[in-house]
């Protein structure tokens, strides 16, 4: 198998779970419904309590009891923590949203990290996440025993989507989950978020597309970029379609923190400009229930930003914030306005603010997408052929997100499905079907491992040192691939170990681990593992053998990097086996 790849071999179901930012849902399909219609997806639906429609997505959020088990989740957690807030009996609860933001955008990542309550109480980042997916998992086999259709863990293949941009440690942490979840290690695999969006639209009829000009489907376009805007990040990948069957990504995944999340987060720093700090923490404590529908107003009021019309935008205010904020002022919010010289929104009514819808984007959307908008410059400027841009997410069903794209690409065409939030989750279940679809991806860094070779003219003399006669240059870098290389699926890139244990200092050392750093690097020149900007990435690992190491051991390690994750493997006199990588601390 590929690496980032599992067996489909006797599973019936390929089930999805998107778990994002600000929310997470799963989705599946039959494989014999697959060969029939690829697109005969069912997508899960939830409502909450008081929740009058339903919704193909759930919040993030997850609620603990004071014994830290599992509550609930999803709108249900949301209300339920609230009526907590509200009578006061909240502190011994564990309550956790915008989970996946806070733990895996970290530079470094343990499996010993804290993720902080809203309260501030900690608990293992690890057991979160997995609570979420058993959660998920669990609710799937509710669903089908419902439908008097049971199935057996071995019978599904999980697909778990992952930001393009996620480093190694962060896809490494979250199969850790998933496997804590009781998910085995061979019945899941991580699929790239915007490349499953671009599985899902190319199956789309153009009718399904918005800004569609013809009665073709995506599957003739050659060239794709593809931007995914969720709840935390934006994803930026440049697709290649060979053939039907055949698809290339040949530009290294970017992006960075601009989502739906940053710009809610905005949202209620203008708020706390107007009414203060002091006054929407207490508002939110004691009327939690209206904080909670305030927020999901504003979530999706600001879909509906079109720039092309700056039409005004109303949000209500809820009364009990107005009442709390007057009796505190002996004012009135009116007056509030005045004071502050607020002339760009209008407030009329009980409560009532209009916003321009100019002053949304300026305020709230632009100062968080500009450097995401850079990159998405730099790569258009690389690559001239894209022939079409899809734009995915929960964000781009917003007119004035898509409008901002567009200025960028210019003539190149812009296309949104009408369902671009489900794009993701629906392309996950379309992966699991076919996952060798991917034939090659840009490699995103240099990796290398550290050697000694003979030192040749030219060298840091710093390095130099000598040993049994014989001058080395030690630190030196060995590039298993550059950064930019087109690896190709199957493709591996091996070294060759040597390791001697007869010297009586190093006997002891047969029954240890061998263990090689794998270093990284942004640049495709490197020399030296102390070069600026060269890192340690991982490690290999080669367990000893029950008996330890011959005295005198020879291996070749090679390594398989087209998939979604790095697969190692070990061959000596025993045999080829696969080998542990490890990426977090």
């Amino acid at each position: 198998m590929a690496g980032g790849t599992s067996s489909l071999d006797g599973k019936l179901l390929v089930a999805a779970i998107d778990f994002g930012t600000a929310y997470s849902g799963y989705a599946f399909s039959f494989r014999n419904d697959y060969r029939l219609d690829p697109l005969k997806i069912e997508v899960n639906h939830w409502t909450g309590n008081g929740s009058q429609t339903m919704s193909p997505k759930a919040p993030s959020s997850v609620l603990l009891n004071p014994d830290k088990t599992f509550k609930s989740f999803g709108y249900t957690a949301e209300e339920e923590y609230s009526n907590l807030v509200e009578t006061g009996q909240h502190q011994d609860w564990y309550f956790f949203t915008k989970i996946k933001m806070r733990l895996l955008y970290r530079e470094k990542i343990s499996r010993t990290d804290i993720i902080e309550d809203e309260c501030g109480k900690p608990m293992l980042g690890l057991t979160i996440i997995s609570m979420i997916i058993r959660y998920l998992k669990d609710d799937l086999f509710k669903r089908l025993e419902q439908r008097g259709m049971p199935l057996r863990d071995q019978d599904i293949l999980w697909v778990l989507t992952v930001p393009a941009i996620w480093s190694d440690a962060a896809k490494q942490f979250t199969k850790e989950a998933a496997e804590k979840a009781g998910i085995k290690s061979d019945d899941v695999m991580l699929v790239y978020e915007p490349e499953a969006a671009a599985l899902y639209c190319r199956f789309q009829n153009m009718k399904n597309i918005s800004n569609a000009k013809d009665d073709s489907n995506l599957a003739k376009k050659t060239k794709m970029l593809v931007f995914d805007m969720g709840g935390g990040t934006t994803d930026i990948s440049v697709i290649a379609i060979k053939s039907e069957k055949e698809i290339h990504i040949v530009e290294r995944a970017c992006g960075g923190a601009f989502g739906g999340v940053y710009i809610n987060e905005k949202f209620i720093q203008w708020l706390e400009d107007v009414f203060g700090k002091e006054i929407l923490n207490n508002f939110k404590t004691k009327h939690r229930s209206d904080y909670m529908l305030l927020i999901e107003n504003f979530e999706n009021k600001k879909r509906s930003i079109d720039p092309s019309t700056d039409k005004q935008i109303c949000f209500q205010i809820p009364s009990s914030l107005k009442s709390m904020a007057e009796n505190l002022w002996e004012y009135s919010i009116q007056d509030r306005f005045k004071k502050m010289e607020i002339n760009a929104v209008q407030i009329k009514g009980r409560g009532k603010l209009f916003f321009p819808s100019s002053f949304l984007l300026q305020n709230f959307f632009i100062p968080i997408a500009k450097n995401v908008f850079e990159e998405l410059q730099h790569i258009l400027s690389k690559h001239g052929d894209i022939d079409s841009v899809l734009a995915v997410g929960g964000l781009a069903q917003s007119p004035a997100v898509v409008s901002e794209i567009r200025k960028y690409v210019k003539h190149i065409p812009v296309y949104v499905p009408f369902d671009s939030s489900l794009a993701v989750v629906c392309g996950a279940v379309l992966y699991g079907h076919e996952n060798n679809i991917i034939k090659a991806r840009v490699c995103p860094y240099s990796y290398g491992i550290q050697t000694m070779r003979p030192f040749i003219e030219g060298d840091d003399e710093n390095k130099k040192v000598v040993q049994e006669g014989e001058t080395w240059c030690k630190q030196c870098f060995r590039a298993l691939y550059k950064a930019g290389d087109l690896v190709k699926l199957g493709d591996v890139s091996s070294y060759d170990l040597k390791e001697s244990f007869q010297d009586e200092n190093r006997k002891h050392k047969r029954f240890r681990p061998i263990r090689c750093v794998m270093f990284i690097s942004k640049k495709n020149d490197v020399r030296y593992v102390t070069d600026k900007g060269c890192i340690e990435h991982g490690t290999i690992e080669i367990e000893a053998p029950e008996n330890g190491f011959p005295v005198q051991y020879e291996c070749t390690v090679a390594l398989e990097f087209a998939g979604t994750e790095i697969i190692a493997r070990l061959k000596d006199k025993k045999g080829i086996k696969t080998i542990r990588l490890e990426f977090m601390n």
